[in-house]
C-alpha cells in the first residue's frame, strides 16, 4: 500500500514539474483584434470587387485618369506653344528693323555732312551790315564724288544785290567738300550730287 502511494506521489510530482517547465517555455499569445482585421480585409475586398466587377465604376475611374492626363498634356502643349511663339523669329520684323536702323544711319550721315558743309561756308561768308529786311536766297551746288565743286548757281536770288553778291563771293572761295567721301556712293548720288543751300539774312544756312 505504501508503495502505491509513493508511486502516485512520484507521478504527481513529475506532472507538476513538467507543467512548470511547459509554462516557462511556452510562447506568448498574440493579441489580435480579429474583428478589426476582418473588417479591414473585407473593406479592401469590397473596394477591389467594386473596381473589378463594376464596369461603370471602372469606366469612370479610367475616364477620370484619361481626363487628368489630357489636361496635363494640354497645359504642356500650351506652355510649349507660348514659349515658341514668344521666341519665334519673324523674318519680316527683322527686315523692318534692319531697314529702320539703316535709314537712321543714313539720315545721321546726311545731317552730319550737311552740318559740316553749312558750317564751312558760314565761316567765310561775310554778310552786308546794312540789311534792314529779312532776305532769303537759294544756291544750287553740283559736286563730284571726290567732293570737288563742279558748279554752283544762284537759282533763287534775293531782292538785295549786295546780299546776293556776298553769297557768290563766299561760294567762290570754296573748292572741295571732302566730307562727302565718307558717304556711300548711292547716298552721295541721292543727296549731294546736286543739292540746295538756303542763305538767310539772319546768318543761317540751311
Amino acid at each position: 500500500m505504501n508503495k502505491v502511494l509513493t508511486s502516485l506521489n512520484t507521478f504527481f510530482l513529475i506532472l507538476l514539474f513538467l507543467s512548470l517547465i511547459f509554462s516557462m517555455f511556452s510562447f506568448p499569445k498574440l493579441n489580435i483584434d480579429e474583428t478589426q482585421s476582418i473588417k479591414v480585409n473585407f473593406y479592401e475586398l469590397i473596394q477591389q470587387n467594386d473596381i473589378l466587377f463594376d464596369p461603370p465604376a471602372a469606366n469612370t475611374l479610367i475616364k477620370k485618369e484619361a481626363k487628368k492626363t489630357s489636361a496635363i498634356n494640354e497645359k504642356t502643349n500650351a506652355d510649349e506653344t507660348s514659349i515658341i511663339s514668344k521666341f519665334k523669329i519673324n523674318k519680316l520684323d527683322i527686315k523692318n528693323e534692319i531697314t529702320k536702323i539703316k535709314l537712321s544711319k543714313e539720315r545721321e550721315d546726311i545731317l552730319r555732312v550737311s552740318a559740316i558743309i553749312q558750317q564751312r561756308i558760314s565761316s567765310i561768308w561775310i554778310k552786308p551790315n546794312s540789311l534792314s529786311e529779312s532776305l532769303i536766297a537759294k544756291v544750287l551746288i553740283n559736286l563730284a564724288p571726290s567732293g570737288e565743286i563742279l558748279n554752283f548757281s544762284l537759282i533763287e536770288p534775293s531782292s538785295n544785290t549786295s546780299f546776293n553778291e556776298s553769297i557768290l563771293t563766299a561760294m567762290n572761295k570754296m573748292t572741295f567738300f571732302e566730307e562727302v567721301l565718307s558717304l556711300e556712293r548711292k547716298l552721295f548720288e541721292k543727296n549731294f550730287r546736286n543739292f540746295n543751300l538756303v542763305f538767310k539774312s539772319s546768318g543761317e544756312i540751311e
